[in-house]
C-alpha cells in the first residue's frame, strides 16, 4: 500500500474550482465551530454522547480524525484514551486553532494539513501507519462530497487508512431532516429552539443539492452566526459509496440524549428534534 494514503483526508472531494471556496468558509467558521460544541445543546447533549458510545473502548488504539476542523473530536479522542492521534483537515484556519490548544494543552497529537488533489507530503514519522488504523473518525464530512465520485474516493480514502477489522464512523446529514422550507418563518424554523435551521437552496432537497446549515448563539456569546453549505445525499448513495471503497457492513445509528440532557432540558423540549434528527450516524468495517 502506497504511503501517501494516510495523508488522505477530506480534501480529496474538493474539486479545484470550489477547493478555495469550501476551505474558506470552515476556515471563518472556526471559532463558530469550537464554541457551538458547548453553546448548541444537541452537540453537547446528543451528538458528543452518541459518537463517544459508538466509538466504543478506543484506549491503546490508533485513531484518525479525518476533517478534524478545530480538533474537537480529534482531542477527545485522545481524552477518552487512544494510544495515538491523528486530525487532518484542509482548512489551515482550522487547523491554525486546533494547534494552538493543542500547544496550550498538549495530548501528543499530530495535526497535518492535506490535499488529495496534490503529491502527498507526509512525514516519514506517519506514514508507516497507513493501513494500519483501528478507528477512522469523520465528523460531518461526507456531507460535503461534491459529487458522488468524490464521496466514493472520500470512502475509499477512509478504507484504505484502516486496518483490517477498523471501524469508519461517520456522521453525516439525515436525508430526512426538515427543510425550513415546510416550516416557513424564523419562529417556526424546525430546529430553532436548538439554534439552528436548515435548508436546501433550491428545495426540494434531492441528490447533490446543497442545504445549508445555519447557526446562532446566544446573546453575550460573543460569537456571531455561521452558516455553512453541506450537500444532501440519500442513504442509498452514501451506502453505495461506502461499498465501492470496499466496506462490506454498513449500519445507520441514530443519535440519542444523554441522561444530563433529560435533565438540562426535560420532556418535550428534545422530542421534535428526535422526530426529524439532523445528522445520523453511518459506521462502516
Amino acid at each position: 500500500m502506497p504511503v501517501a494514503v494516510l495523508c488522505r483526508d477530506f480534501g480529496v472531494w474538493l474539486d479545484s474550482e470550489r477547493k478555495l471556496e469550501v476551505a474558506s468558509q470552515f476556515d471563518t467558521a472556526a471559532r463558530a465551530y469550537e464554541a457551538s460544541a458547548t453553546v448548541i445543546p444537541i452537540r453537547e447533549y446528543i451528538e458528543a454522547p452518541s459518537i463517544r458510545a459508538l466509538c466504543g473502548d478506543v484506549h491503546g488504539k490508533l485513531a484518525l480524525d479525518l476533517g478534524c476542523g478545530t480538533g474537537l473530536y480529534t482531542r477527545r479522542l485522545a481524552q477518552w484514551g487512544a494510544k495515538q492521534v491523528i486530525g487532518a483537515d484542509i482548512a489551515e484556519g482550522m487547523l491554525t486553532q486546533a494547534r494552538v490548544i493543542e500547544a496550550a494543552d498538549p495530548l501528543g497529537i499530530t495535526y497535518l494539513n492535506r490535499d488529495l488533489t496534490e503529491p502527498c507530503r507526509c512525514d516519514a514519522e506517519y506514514a508507516h501507519l497507513s493501513g494500519q488504523i483501528d478507528l477512522v473518525l469523520a465528523v460531518y464530512v461526507l456531507c460535503y462530497a461534491t459529487t458522488v465520485e468524490n464521496l466514493e474516493a472520500m470512502c475509499r480514502s477512509a478504507k484504505q487508512d484502516l486496518k483490517p477489522g477498523g471501524v469508519f464512523l461517520a456522521p453525516t446529514l439525515n436525508s430526512g431532516y426538515a427543510d425550513e422550507s415546510e416550516h416557513p418563518g424564523y419562529y417556526a424554523d424546525y430546529y430553532a429552539a436548538y439554534g439552528f435551521g436548515m435548508s436546501a437552496v433550491t428545495p426540494p432537497a434531492q441528490e447533490g443539492a446543497t442545504v445549508t446549515l445555519s447557526m446562532w448563539f446566544p446573546d453575550g456569546s460573543g460569537v456571531d452566526p455561521v452558516a455553512l453549505d453541506a450537500v444532501w445525499w440519500s442513504q442509498d448513495t452514501y451506502e453505495r459509496a461506502l461499498r465501492t471503497a470496499g466496506f462490506t457492513s454498513i449500519t445507520w445509528h441514530r443519535m440519542e440524549v444523554s441522561p444530563e440532557g433529560v435533565q438540562a432540558f426535560p420532556a418535550p423540549y428534545w422530542d421534535r428534534y428526535l422526530a426529524r434528527p439532523h445528522a445520523l450516524v453511518v459506521e462502516a468495517r
